[in-house]
């Protein structure tokens, strides 16, 4: 996991990340580095970023390599956008050339994410059926129980889910067409997953795979891609962020999660916190989502028995005394959603809105100050909880403005700059002869602009 932040107004776009990467070898063994480089300048001749979280591979290549071939290109972009889907395109077209077995590993990835919850839920509801002394024939008939529950569940999960968006090697938009020979390629994913367990459900649960492509529920082995800042037509800065799942038939799977477009009518400003946030939550808003959570728990356990409590002391007849606790009951559900639906989004709001209203005024030093400092609650959250330090390491931080363009602030190097004053030399002629390029393009333009 990680941590990273962007912070926007009218001036920049800051962007700050950690460096922490967990390694994971097999289903237990996990090791963490602290310096993996997660930021980067993603356009060249136009002032855009890009961040990095979660996967730091797309289709067994890292993504470092592939947003480095992407720079190469030299595009120029009127709107960030175009930017962003522009990278999607490119992705994609990287993994419709991966070898075969590459490509089938994504999809099984994609469908037996789904399918493993579905195993895991029912395999939970037999071990809670069984007991010590059930029969065989009861606990045939325990776990036949329990499959049919989870597969019913995800089959209505999966319904009310809205659909994923998939691009094609072209940028094209549009789900794959699932064809008979697409439908017996999942079956035999199916059938490879559920061995010997679900053969009466197969069709059901082939469907389910089905689903699980079309739709937006990832596979949590997806890779989260932020790209920020200027087209070369924008005024004010935006940003839009995405959660990448892989491959599926020759196209790109992913979920856009984030569109904030900087304006004197809309937002003026916004903070966005990505991948673990709960500590920049509490910052921004007074309550992240465990909090609601643990709130809306206690409130369901205290209220009803505060009410139970009245129905002990009063004497009433039974039918009024039923007609009471009817009442009572609405009125508790009603008050845990408004606490919901309501009050939890005006403190959000208010305590949102006192910070962004300050934030829209700050200067760019200070903006990638607080992207640090931000990045860094996270990492101290951390280091004094349980469990492994899954945000740590130096923390690379990046300004993007229309008159500067891309800036680092700070930047890790796994190597001395002054023991390698070539690399140095490197990048002025790599930046030179960038110029020098889109120089000649524009004169070529211009000059046949002219001509015409």
């Amino acid at each position: 996991m990680t941590a990273e932040i962007a912070i926007l107004n009218k001036t920049a776009v800051a962007l700050a990340t950690d460096s922490a990467v967990t390694i994971s070898a097999g289903s237990y063994q996990q090791k963490i580095y602290d310096s993996a480089d997660k930021l980067f300048d993603l356009c060249g001749p136009t002032p855009i970023g890009v961040m990095i979280y979660n996967g730091m591979q797309f289709m067994q290549t890292p993504l470092p390599m592939l947003i480095a071939d992407y720079r190469a290109q030299q595009n120029k972009f009127e709107r960030l956008p175009q930017a962003a889907s522009a990278l999607l395109t490119f992705l994609c077209a990287w993994g419709c050339s991966a070898p075969n077995a590459i490509a089938d590993a994504s999809l099984a990835n994609i469908v037996c994410s789904t399918l493993a919850m579905i195993k895991n839920r029912a395999q939970s509801k037999f071990q809670e059926a069984i007991q010590f002394d059930t029969s065989p024939e009861e606990m045939t008939k325990a776990l036949g129980s329990a499959l049919e529950e989870a597969i019913t569940l995800y089959e209505r999960l999966l319904a009310r889910a809205p659909d994923a968006l998939f691009v094609d090697r072209k940028g094209n938009p549009g789900a794959p067409r699932i064809t008979q020979d697409r439908r017996k390629k999942i079956k035999e994913i199916v059938s490879e997953e559920f061995r010997g367990e679900g053969d009466p459900n197969i069709e059901r649960l082939t469907e389910i795979g089905c689903n699980a492509i079309l739709k937006n529920r990832l596979s949590g082995a997806q890779t989260g891609i932020v790209v920020a800042g200027f087209g070369s037509k924008d005024i004010f800065p935006t940003l839009v962020s995405f959660e990448v799942d892989g491959m599926a038939f020759g196209r790109l799977k992913y979920v856009q999660t984030n569109s904030v477009d900087i304006d004197r009518a809309g937002d003026r400003a916004r903070v966005l916190p990505f991948a673990q946030k709960e500590m920049v939550e509490r910052f921004l808003y007074g309550l992240d989502g465990d909090m609601e959570r643990s709130i809306t728990q206690y409130c369901k356990n205290t209220v009803p028995a505060i009410s139970d409590e009245i129905f002990a002391q009063l004497d009433m007849s039974d039918a009024d005394m039923a007609i009471l606790k009817t009442k009572a009951r609405a009125a508790e559900d009603a008050f845990v959603k408004d606490l919901q639906q309501k009050r939890f989004s005006d403190i959000r709001s208010q305590s949102k809105s006192a910070i962004e209203d300050m934030v829209e005024f700050m200067p760019k030093p200070e903006l990638a100050t607080m992207a640090e400092a931000l990045v860094n609650l996270t990492s101290i959250k951390r280091k004094v909880s349980r469990g492994m330090e899954t945000v740590g390491g130096p923390i690379d931080v990046a300004v993007i403005s229309r008159s500067d363009g891309f800036i680092w602030v700070k930047r890790k190097h796994y190597f001395s700059t002054e023991l390698n004053p070539r690399y140095g030399n490197r990048v002025r002629m790599t930046q030179w002869s960038e110029w020098e390029n889109r120089r000649e393009t524009e004169h070529a333009r211009s000059a046949s602009g002219k001509k015409r």
